[in-house]
């Protein structure tokens, strides 16, 4: 079978079925599509072997829970599904996007209605990893100053409009990433990634009740103290974020990506060759 476009998975996984994505359709009254009610995970699976599986289901569940969108009566065995969508799109030889997608299905009732048929959806595609020239040149950061981070951003919600935004004025901008502030003005995210930093020698990232709990942050600071690096989670100003030497940014599909600049400031140590050693240490543990 010859794997599927990446931008155009050939097969999901929709409501207990594998069909064509041609052919998976949703209602027009399901409330992710009529308002974003609801919750995704987007992981990363290399030759089959889904990265952190575990930690995206918890993380997952947690958000179903926050929305009160329940779902185990209709949950399969996420772990198997998603293999079988691997092998059937041609993607188990590769490296692929895995995406679960969960809203609380058709409705209109005001509030959050019990999901009494969520949506249930399962896509993957093949992934393109960023060019080894992509590491060594690293990303360019733009500060969005257009509103700060929303109040759901502590869960991966369908409600993604406002970092699309961000990302599209960093693009705008000339700029690879957007970096995203909270509502006291402290550094939160990027519109797609956590943010690590290294100042004088000391690792640290920036905390907030208004950015989403990383995976890929999580387990790269285990590795690092595993080592005998300590990560500091604590509010950070842009002035504090400037001062460090190495700034990086990491989601689950490119894992770590050094950072170049920050509008007109730029970083004095990207440490590409450390970032890309911890990447490799980060695939080679991630189980499942």
């Amino acid at each position: 079978m010859n794997p599927q476009s990446p931008e155009h998975p050939g097969i999901v996984w929709l409501n207990g079925s594998f069909v064509p994505a041609g052919e998976a359709f949703v209602s027009p009254l399901d409330r992710g599509f009529l308002y974003g009610d609801g919750v995704f995970e987007t992981m990363r699976a290399e030759c089959g072997r889904v990265l952190y599986l575990g930690d995206h289901l918890e993380r997952l569940h947690r958000s179903l829970a926050a929305l009160r969108i329940r779902v185990s009566a209709a949950a399969p065995n996420w772990g198997e599904v998603v293999r079988e969508l691997l092998e059937r799109a041609g993607l188990r030889r590769s490296v692929a996007s895995v995406r679960i997608t969960v809203t609380r299905g058709a409705g209109l009732s005001p509030g959050l209605p019990e999901a009494s048929a969520p949506t249930l959806c399962i896509t993957a595609r093949g992934y393109v990893p960023p060019a080894p020239s992509v590491h060594a040149e690293g990303f360019r950061l733009h500060v969005f100053r257009s509103g700060f981070s929303p109040p759901l951003a502590g869960m991966k919600t369908l409600n993604y409009l406002y970092f699309l935004c961000a990302r599209q004025a960093a693009l705008d901008a000339g700029a690879d990433e957007a970096l995203i502030l909270d509502p006291e003005g402290r550094v939160a995210e990027t519109s797609a990634g956590s943010l690590l930093a290294r100042t004088d020698g000391r690792w640290w990232t920036p905390s907030s009740p208004f950015r989403l709990p990383g995976i890929t942050i999580a387990r790269v600071t285990d590795l690092l103290a595993a080592r005998g690096h300590n990560v500091e989670a604590r509010p950070a100003s842009l002035e504090e974020l400037v001062s460090a030497q190495t700034l990086w940014v990491l989601n689950s599909l490119m894992i770590v990506m050094p950072v170049r600049s920050l509008g007109e400031h730029r970083f004095v140590h990207p440490a590409h060759d450390e970032a890309a050693e911890l990447a490799r240490r980060f695939i080679a543990a991630g189980g499942n």
